[in-house]
C-alpha cells in the first residue's frame, strides 16, 4: 500500500493556533497589564506618601522652632489642624505638640511634636519629632550659666565684655570692682577698653543694678579686663574635668615688668558655685557667692550643683596710643604655700591651642607672659593641685561659669612654681 502524500490544505491547517492558545495569551497579557497598573500606582502612592512626609517634617519642625521664640511660654498641649498645599499634597496634616511639665531641677523641658495624615491609599501616616527647649527667652539660650544680672544682647556690646558687666546704654557698661566699693569702672561696648573710673558711686549700690546717674564723679582712664576661675582639685591624679574642691584662700596678681604703667594693676577674687532655681521668668543657672544662700535673692530653695571656684577679675591699666599692656599674672596663696611637696600646691594653667599652631603663643590662648594685650581677655583660668603631681592633660567644655562658650579642647600646663 502507498504512502499518501499530505495536501495543501492539511498542511495549512496544522500551521494555525487553536483557541485554547489565543485564550491563555489573552490571560498572560491582561495579568502583565494589570500588574504593571498595580506597580504604578503603588509607586505614585508611595511618591505621594514621601512628598507628604517631608512636609509633615518640615511641619514638625517650625512648630518645634516656633515653641522656641517664646512670645508666650510653650503649652504644654497644643493641637490645630494644618492644611499645607492640600491641593499639591491631597492631605490634611494633624500637629499635636505635647511639653512635658516643668521641673524645677532642670533647665530643659522636653517636647515632642507629631504629625497624622491620611494617605491616598487609605492608610494613616505618622510623624514625630523630639527636642528639649527650655522657659530662657533666646536672648540668653547660649548663656544658660551667666549670673542674673548679665545684659546679654545690648545693641552694639562686644562679646568680649564678661557677664556681670551692667550695661548702661548702647555705647557703655560698667562693674564695680567689689560688692561694697565706692568706685565704678566704665567699658567701651565696642572697643571693650575700660575708659572710665568713677568715684562717689553708692556703697549699697550692686555692680548689677549701676545706673547712669550713679556714675556721674568720672575722669578718662585706659585699662583692659582679664578674668577667669581658678579651680582646685585634691585628687590623684587631679581631675581638669571636674575640679571642684572648696577654694583656698587667694588672690590674684599681674605683674608689669618693664612697663611704665599709669596705674597699679587692680584685681578681685571670690570664692563662689554654681545653682539652679525655678522663677516666674524661667529657669536660671547662677554664679553666686560661696555663702549665699536662697533667701539672700528672695528665694525659698534652689539645686546646688555642687561646683566650686574663684572668680577673679583684674582691671589692667595700659599706656601707648593704641592702649596694651604686657606682663604675667599669677596666683597669691593666702594662709597656703606654693611648692613641689604634697602637702603644697602647685598652679596649673588651662591653655587652648585655638589656632593649630602647635604653641600657645597667643593672649586668648593663655600663655606664660602676655605680650601687647590690645583688648579684654575672658577664661584666662588656673587649676590648682597637689605639689607633688604633674599637671593634666584634658579634654574639656567650657572651664569659665562666667563666660560659657562653645566647648574647646584645653589642657593643663604647669604655672607655679
Amino acid at each position: 500500500m502507498g504512502t499518501t502524500a499530505p495536501t495543501r490544505a492539511s498542511v495549512a491547517r496544522q500551521a494555525g493556533t487553536s483557541l485554547l492558545e489565543a485564550l491563555f495569551s489573552l490571560l498572560v497579557l491582561s495579568a502583565s497589564v494589570a500588574t504593571a497598573g498595580w506597580l504604578h500606582r503603588h509607586l505614585d502612592t508611595h511618591a505621594d506618601i514621601a512628598r507628604q512626609r517631608s512636609e509633615a517634617v518640615r511641619l514638625a519642625q517650625e512648630d518645634l522652632e516656633a515653641a522656641r521664640v517664646f512670645a508666650a511660654p510653650p503649652a504644654p498641649d497644643v493641637r490645630s489642624v494644618r492644611d499645607s498645599a492640600a491641593l499639591r499634597l491631597n492631605t490634611v496634616f494633624e500637629l499635636t505638640r505635647k511639653v512635658d511639665a516643668s521641673d524645677a531641677a532642670s533647665p530643659f523641658r522636653s517636647a515632642t511634636t507629631s504629625v497624622v495624615w491620611q494617605a491616598r491609599d487609605g492608610s494613616t501616616q505618622h510623624a514625630m519629632l523630639a527636642s528639649a527647649i527650655t522657659d530662657q527667652d533666646p536672648v540668653f539660650s547660649g548663656a544658660l550659666t551667666l549670673i542674673a544680672s548679665a545684659q546679654a544682647g545690648a545693641a552694639g556690646r562686644s562679646s568680649a565684655i564678661p557677664p556681670g558687666v551692667r550695661a548702661i546704654d548702647e555705647r557703655r557698661s560698667a562693674f564695680k570692682p567689689s560688692p561694697m566699693a565706692t568706685v565704678a569702672f566704665v567699658i567701651d561696648n565696642a572697643s571693650t577698653l575700660v575708659v572710665e573710673q568713677c568715684t562717689g558711686v553708692p556703697a549699697d549700690v550692686r555692680s548689677e543694678d549701676l545706673r547712669a546717674e550713679h556714675l556721674t564723679h568720672c575722669a578718662g582712664f585706659k585699662a583692659m579686663l582679664l578674668s577667669g576661675v581658678v579651680r582646685f582639685s585634691g585628687t590623684n591624679p587631679p581631675d581638669a574635668l571636674a575640679a571642684n574642691d572648696t577654694p583656698l584662700a587667694l588672690a590674684l596678681s599681674v605683674g608689669l615688668p618693664g612697663m611704665v604703667s599709669p596705674a597699679s594693676p587692680w584685681c578681685h577674687a571670690e570664692a563662689r558655685k554654681t545653682v539652679v532655681y525655678r522663677a516666674a521668668d524661667g529657669v536660671h543657672r547662677e554664679s553666686v557667692a560661696l555663702d549665699a544662700t536662697p533667701a539672700s535673692f528672695a528665694l525659698t530653695d534652689w539645686q546646688d550643683t555642687a561646683e566650686r571656684y574663684t572668680a577673679y577679675r583684674c582691671v589692667v591699666a595700659a599706656a601707648g596710643d593704641p592702649p596694651r599692656w604686657s606682663g604675667q599674672s599669677t596666683v597669691v596663696p593666702l594662709g597656703w604655700e606654693i611648692g613641689s611637696a604634697p602637702a603644697q600646691r602647685k598652679v596649673c594653667r588651662y591653655v587652648n591651642d585655638s589656632d593649630g599652631s602647635g604653641a600657645i603663643d597667643r593672649n586668648d590662648e593663655h600663655p606664660s607672659v602676655y605680650r601687647l594685650v590690645d583688648g579684654a581677655l575672658l577664661q584666662q583660668n588656673f587649676l590648682v593641685i597637689r605639689g607633688d603631681l604633674p599637671c593634666p592633660p584634658s579634654a574639656a567644655a567650657t572651664i569659665d561659669p562666667l563666660a560659657p562658650g562653645t566647648p574647646a579642647s584645653v589642657t593643663t600646663v604647669q604655672h607655679q612654681p
